[in-house]
């Protein structure tokens, strides 16, 4: 999907009934390429660094750095670029979380 990523919870791997839970460790340009969840709502909560989520077919960029939420809707193409010098770490929570992410071009 474009960068280093870390599963933590899944349906699968942990049990868990609405919940996939992620984190990402990128390194600069890293991040996540447009992809979207046809039924799952997504939450990107930035743990270190700054970088720039892509929302939308219009790919409308919002600037996001420690601390800061991003919600993104069920059926919506999104992904995540580090555009720092240091490294980006995102948690990554999509619920229900059970289909796979499917690789959005625009």
């Amino acid at each position: 999907m474009g960068g280093p990523i870390k599963v933590m919870f899944t349906p699968d791997t942990a049990g868990t009934k609405h919940l996939r839970f992620v984190v990402g460790y990128f390194d600069p340009d890293q991040g996540l390429d447009m992809h979207i969840h046809p039924e799952s709502e997504e939450v990107y909560y930035i743990i270190e660094g700054q970088g720039m989520v892509y929302v939308g077919k219009e790919k409308a960029t919002t600037r996001v750095d420690r601390n800061t939420a991003v919600y993104i809707p069920p059926g919506t193409i999104h992904g995540i670029r580090n555009t720092s010098g240091g490294k980006l770490i995102v948690a990554f929570m999509i619920a229900p979380g059970r289909e796979p992410s499917q690789k959005a071009s625009i």
